[in-house]
């Protein structure tokens, strides 16, 4: 009997002595001694025994690698397949227990690289900031779990992990456990087997400690509802006038000062007006513009430039960073944008009398645009809120901004006009420094 025939008894002189496949990517040869065993020849030479079987209950074929000929005899090769053959006749698939292996190693790391990676939303893949969330979530929150296996958390030790956290940071907490519930949700549906069963984390433990009548709550977040007085207003625009002049401040405190005006002018949010470019900014033309590409809601949006708006992008045009296509750049750093103009707004805080954070602004602008009589529906649009209701999805939506242009001069008007009032009352006093 030639050796190149399909089946016939391996021994490991004739498995050493078949030849690679030329006509195709690999060859299949049955051993006749031990029902199931075979082996498989690459195209590269690489010879594998393998087993093939039927699982008792399912009816499912299944084919599962023993290991390298190079590496099991023969006779070690029938041993292990004749066990694998049993494990099929008592309803164990092999794949699904070699699947079940793999995931009990699997660590949060791990699952993290994965989700970053693969994870869609409708609107596509995670955004940048999405990712770098969840990266300082495991890597800062949960540094001592990360290179550990997922299938090790447990319920309690999320629970004892979110006492603790809760402690002096409640609302960093809920986020980074709804990171973490997402993160072992996706670890429980990657290792799914086809027939809908969980090899690890049958239940997501940080489900399990919400549930109803569950051992944690979420921590109660407070609505934020700052925003700078309504009789602060004009003092704070004197003041981001003051630091935005180039002669008499360094370049981070004009261009962290105009960023701050750029969001009271406009309402928009700080990731959104930091990483504005200059390609997304007319100065010139009827009706001057700057375009939105990225939004916390996925709707780019064009709006239009106020006088006043148009003055403070001039400048910044006039005062850009070579090389740099932000509109408000950074000195140093990989982003390229100024991220976080904290002094600045530290300085804006004590002429307002008030702690304020970069969404106060938001606020601010939907407080003026009220003031100056602009409606609802432009507010919206001005905001870039989705309408909910038939009227302002398929009516009041027109995307042209020379018909939301008067509603934005009008609430920059407003703000200039109170930035007057409040020099006048001044008479002069000093500028209030800003803090280091």
């Amino acid at each position: 009997m030639s050796i190149l025939q399909t089946r016939f008894k391996f021994t490991n002189l004739k498995v050493k002595a078949l030849p690679a496949p030329t006509d195709k990517d690999q060859a299949f040869y049955w051993d006749t001694e031990t029902q199931g065993l075979g082996l498989r020849i690459t195209a590269a030479g690489a010879k594998s025994y393998i087993v093939r079987g039927r699982v008792n209950g399912s009816g499912k074929d299944r084919r599962f690698t023993l290991g390298s000929a190079e590496l099991l005899s023969c006779d070690e090769a029938r041993k292990r397949a004749q066990v694998k053959r049993l494990e099929m006749l008592d309803g164990l698939d092999p794949q699904v227990e070699k699947k079940k292996v793999a995931a009990q190693s699997e660590t949060l790391r791990e699952v993290m690289e994965d989700y970053i990676e693969h994870k869609r939303t409708k609107n596509g893949p995670l955004r940048p900031s999405s990712k770098a969330d969840i990266r300082r979530c495991v890597e800062g929150t949960f540094s001592d779990w990360a290179d550990e296996p997922v299938a090790s958390i447990s319920r309690d030790a999320c629970i004892k992990r979110f006492r603790e956290l809760s402690k002096t940071a409640p609302v960093q907490t809920n986020q980074a456990f709804r990171n973490l519930r997402a993160l072992l949700n996706w670890a429980r549906e990657k290792n799914a087997t086809a027939d809908g069963s969980y090899p690890i984390l049958p239940i997501n433990p940080v489900s399990q400690m919400f549930k109803q009548g569950g051992m944690a709550q979420w921590n109660k977040e407070k609505p934020r509802a700052t925003r700078v007085p309504r009789d602060k207003i004009g003092a704070v625009w004197v003041l981001l006038e003051q630091h935005s002049d180039p002669e008499r401040n360094i370049t981070t405190t004009c261009v962290s000062a105009d960023l701050i005006a750029f969001m009271l002018l406009t309402g928009t949010r700080v990731s959104e007006a930091r990483e504005l470019t200059w390609d997304r900014v007319k100065l010139d033309g009827k009706v001057p513009t700057f375009h939105l590409a990225v939004t916390k809601n996925h709707n780019p949006v064009t709006l239009p430039l106020s006088d006043a708006l148009h003055t403070l992008l001039t400048r910044r045009y006039e005062n850009r960073l070579k090389g740099n296509n932000f509109v408000f750049p950074a000195m140093r750093g990989k982003k390229g944008y100024i991220f976080d103009p904290r002094a600045m707004f530290e300085t804006v805080s004590e002429t307002a009398g008030t702690h304020l954070h970069p969404h106060a602004m938001r606020r601010t602008f939907e407080d003026i645009a009220q003031i100056v009589g602009v409606d609802s529906d432009q507010r919206r649009q001005l905001l870039n809120h989705l309408a909910s209701d038939v009227h302002g999805t398929s009516y009041a939506n027109n995307p042209d901004p020379a018909v939301l242009l008067p509603a934005m001069q009008k609430i920059s008007a407003w703000i200039v006009q109170q930035g007057q009032i409040a020099k006048d009352a001044a008479k002069g006093e000093n500028v209030i420094p800003m803090r280091a």
